[in-house]
């Protein structure tokens, strides 16, 4: 259970996407605690998704019983993976400015006054409206924790291992976006964009 939860755990703190740009962003643009600032207000919103999750595993069971649920659930999953892959043609097609060295940009400029209470709620919000998120914690419960059929005591451990993997890896990127904050310039953060 712990070492399913460490390599989910894993496995989900290298998805590239928003989020993980959410951190690098603030580590780049503010330093090393505003990365982790969003990083927290992530990790705040995945411990509500696992609270739901733990004290809803019965409804989930339910769920998965009714008939034709793995068919609209993979029907949804792969409306959802087309949706990101279209999302990433057309990034690469059209890309927008994201912030490299920063220190010169008038996003930077702006974000110097706010607090970091404003990089966790902009963390929180981005993970907690994001339907990837959704859908992945909802395919932990219904593919992974209600066929195991483990106790409260044995989810605790594996949600734990998930979570304490979590907030190690994110604080790893905070830290390594304020190292390379001082070597990447615009122009390498577009070509970064575009290879994703």
């Amino acid at each position: 259970m712990l070492l399913q939860g460490i390599i989910l755990g894993i496995s989900l703190s290298f998805l590239v996407g928003p989020l993980m740009f959410a951190i690098v962003e603030a580590g780049i643009a503010q330093g090393f605690r505003a990365g982790v600032a969003v990083a927290a207000g992530i990790w705040a919103s995945d411990f509500l998704y696992v609270l739901l999750a733990f004290f809803g595993v019965d409804a989930m069971e339910a769920l998965v019983a009714l008939p034709h649920f793995r068919m609209w659930a993979g029907l949804a999953g792969g409306l959802l993976l087309a949706g990101f892959g279209g999302a990433i043609i057309w990034k690469v097609r059209n890309p927008t400015q994201i912030p490299g060295s920063l220190k010169h940009d008038t996003w930077a400029e702006t974000a110097n006054h706010n607090t970091y209470l404003w990089w966790w709620a902009r963390g929180f919000l981005l993970n907690t409206v994001n339907p990837g998120t959704v859908f992945f914690w909802l395919g932990i419960v219904t593919a992974v924790v209600v066929p195991s059929g483990w106790s409260r005591h044995e989810m605790l451990i594996f949600f734990g291992g998930m979570l304490t993997t979590l907030v190690f890896t994110d604080t790893l990127k905070a830290w390594a976006a304020k190292k390379l904050g001082q070597f990447l310039t615009p122009a390498h953060i577009r070509k970064i964009q575009r290879g994703l």
